[in-house]
């Protein structure tokens, strides 16, 4: 299936530098986006879609994490909390945002 708009074998390179730790993370602002705007980082392909499944039917939610750079919205962290979302048919999903350097 087809969970993300684009997929990426890894994070690209949009100025994070070695990345943020959990508790900067945690301060990031909240914000509600486009679940069809999101981008994979799957490096290595490891996003599991029975896995996937079962989050989204066992209603397994949480907050992903996204790098915002360019206009585009890269999953750092949340992959299958963002793939359950969309097999639930959630137009929207709610994350932290962090802004990427470029």
């Amino acid at each position: 299936m087809g969970w993300f708009s684009k997929s990426h074998d890894g994070m690209p390179d949009v100025g994070q530098g070695g990345g943020w730790t959990k508790a900067e993370w945690r301060r990031a602002p909240k914000k509600r986006v486009r679940v069809d705007k999101l981008e994979s980082t799957n490096k290595g392909g490891y996003l599991d879609e029975k896995r996937a499944a079962r989050y989204a039917k066992g209603g397994k939610r949480g907050t992903p994490y996204v790098v915002e750079s360019g206009g585009k919205l890269y999953v750092a962290d949340g992959h299958h909390r963002a793939a359950a979302a969309k097999a639930r048919g959630e137009k929207t999903i709610v994350v932290r945002v962090k802004r990427g350097g470029r």
